[in-house]
Parts: C-alpha cells; structure tokens; sequence
C-alpha cells in the first residue's frame, strides 16, 4: 500500500519507536526491503538518492517498478516512496513522477534560502498529498555527491523550519553518512533533546544509521527520532555476498553465472 510518511511517523513518535528508511538501488534490494517489511508486519519507507533516480533511468521508472512490485508481491504494509537528500529540482520532478513523500535538503543554503525554498515545497506537496522532510545543519560525510561537513544543528533554526508546516525534519546531530570513524565522537543527545523540546511533537529523522550503537539509537528514539535512516550497511552486505558467491565459485557451477542467482537475496 503505497502512502505518504507523515501517518507512520506520527504514530512512531507517539509509540516510541522508528520507522527504518532504507534506500533502493535496484529492482533486487526493493523485492528484498518489500518482502521483510511484509514478512515483518512493518510499515517501510523506501529512500532514493538522486543519483538512484538518475542509475535507474529517472523516476517515473522507481514510482513504476515500486507500484508494479506491491500489486505483484501482495504488499498490505504502509510503503512510503521517499525522495532522499533532494534539490529544489529534484524535488518538483519527484511530485510530477508520483513519489508519495519527498526530501528537501537546504542544509547548505542560507537559513533564511532554507526557509523560503521549504516554505514554497510545503504548498507544494499538501496539494499532492504527500509528507515532506526538511533538514537543516548539514550530515557529515558523502552521498551521492552530496558533501556535509557533519555540523550540530541550531535548535531555534529548527523550529524556524518546522513551523513551516513540514511533516518531519533531519536535523545534524553529529551524525555522518558513510562508515563512521574510529574517532568519531558520538551523537550530541544534548543538541537532540533541546531540539526536540523547541519542535514538540515533529517526528526527527536520523540520517546515516549504519554503526550507529544500538544503545545511541535507543537514546535517539527516547528523545524524538521516528525515522532512521540506512544505506551504507545494505551496500556493504550486498557487496560482502557478492563477494563471498564469486569467490567461493558459485557462478562456475552449473548455470550459477546467471544474474538471478548472483543477485538473489
């Protein structure tokens, strides 16, 4: 069941939980987050970069294999199609292709630019009904050629941002893309806490979940986060077995070099 995110999310932040986003690269990883998230009874929140978009040939292709798989595979959780880390532009392409929730990352911008871009995206997708998620200070390291120097956001710009009317908001925390560093210093719980008590009752959104220890995703959930974000630990487990199926000879055994099989789940 295709839907926007902003149900989800409320009932998260409202149950003390979080709701997993995990992006989609290929037809192979949306069966596979499509089947758990059913298999799980969880709803799901499927993220797209814009360099995705752009590997699988735009997206009205996403929005169509996306829409063809949960008729196809019986799918009854809530699935949110979610535009991650967008620009302005990608973001007006991804209401016209029929994503059900979109991102608008104005992180690098000005706080002022931030708001007046946000402000126009939140007359935007209440007409299409769609969720949108704001961000601001930058997540540190890189996805997709978007580079964040991992700042700790200002609260009282995140309440600027979220009385705009958006649906949930990402906000810096010290967190990174990518595989985090053995010096990294942690999450800033303080940063968190009082953004949570200037934003109420927003959902928050933590980018860059992989690593993460499980103890500080708790924390995070306690103090507001509805929605966590995961990318690079898929990669790295669809790499390690790839890995592991060539190197162990599997595609030389029978017709083991077919991609079905090197892809399989």
């Amino acid at each position: 069941m295709l839907v926007n995110a902003s149900e989800m999310l409320k009932k998260a932040k409202a149950g003390h939980y979080a709701v997993g986003q995990f992006n989609i690269n290929n037809l192979e990883w949306t069966k596979a987050i499509l089947l758990t998230a059913q298999e799980l009874n969880s709803p799901v929140i499927l993220g797209v970069s814009e360099g995705a978009g752009k590997y699988m040939t735009g997206y009205k292709t996403v929005v169509g294999m996306v829409k063809g798989m949960l008729e196809e595979l019986n799918i009854t959780v809530p699935v949110a199609l979610h535009l991650d880390h967008g620009s302005y532009e990608g973001c007006l392409k991804c209401v016209e292709a029929g994503f059900t929730s979109i991102m608008f990352d104005g992180s690098h911008y000005p706080i002022e630019e931030n708001v007046a871009k946000t402000k126009e995206l939140v007359k935007i997708v209440a007409d299409h009904g769609m969720s949108l998620e704001a961000e601001v200070g930058s997540i540190g390291g890189e996805e997709d050629g978007v580079v964040g120097m991992g700042e700790c956001a200002d609260p009282k710009e995140c309440k600027m941002i979220a009385d705009l009317g958006i649906d949930f908001l990402a906000a810096g925390i010290g967190n990174i893309h990518g595989k985090y560093p053995a010096n990294w210093k942690g999450l800033s719980f303080e940063t968190l806490d009082a953004i949570q008590q200037l934003t109420g009752d927003m959902p928050l959104v933590l980018h860059g979940g992989t690593g993460i220890p499980a103890d500080m995703i708790k924390k995070a959930i306690d103090l507001g986060v509805s929605k966590i974000n995961v990318n690079t630990e898929c990669q790295l487990a669809f790499a390690a077995a790839t890995r592991k199926y060539i190197e162990e000879g599997k595609d030389e055994q029978g017709k083991g070099y077919d991609p079905r099989k090197l892809l399989a789940p």
